[in-house]
């Protein structure tokens, strides 16, 4: 599962919350994200930056085990910067994108696609390649993608619903908009 969290920080005197001391919790898509949050007791309302690049949760201390318990990576500021800048990127890619998804270079993203059956690639841009998962911890139902590049790229993949006998199968298209980036900010 793509889950992160990063180090705590203490906030104490800085702001007027209960819980002064925090991580922040992300992951690959949003869907994963909502999902991890409502096991963890989370209101989908506590969800902050949902301009489609930075959405995560504030974690409080108490909380960051049970986020690891359920999955969720260790990760350095580093890595959560590379991620954010690379999901933002993803965003601005030209082309009819369904979801956006973004990570430090070499870095694996998870894509879960919505429910219904098998789904195929429809050729990878270069220099990118998918797997396949098994069925998703917190979205049962759901085959998960794994993108992967060999370095800094960017481009679109597309994901269509596949029938028994090869021919394309009902439902539409989806497309995953997908950037690796190795610098927070561009050179």
């Amino acid at each position: 599962m793509a889950l992160y969290v990063d180090r705590l920080i203490d906030y104490t005197g800085r702001v007027p919350y209960r819980h002064k001391v925090w991580c922040h919790l992300v992951a690959d898509t949003d869907d994963e994200l909502l999902a991890a949050a409502a096991e963890l007791g989370a209101s989908e309302d506590w969800m902050q930056g949902r301009r489609g690049w930075d959405s995560h949760f504030d974690v409080p201390a108490p909380w960051r085990a049970s986020a690891i318990e359920l999955g969720a990576v260790e990760v350095d500021f580093r890595f959560m910067a590379l991620r954010t800048r690379a999901r933002r990127a993803a965003l601005a890619l030209p082309g009819t994108a369904t979801h956006a998804v973004g990570a430090p270079t070499g870095a694996p993203i998870e894509v879960p696609l919505p429910t219904g059956g098998e789904w195929r690639v429809d050729q990878p841009p270069d220099g990118m390649t998918v797997s396949w998962i098994g069925p998703h911890p917190l979205l049962p139902g759901r085959a998960v993608a794994v993108l992967a590049a060999d370095g800094e790229r960017s481009g679109v993949v597309r994901f269509t619903p596949a029938a028994a006998q090869g021919a394309p199968g009902p439902g539409a298209a989806v497309e995953v908009a997908a950037v690796w980036a190795s610098r927070a900010r561009p050179a």
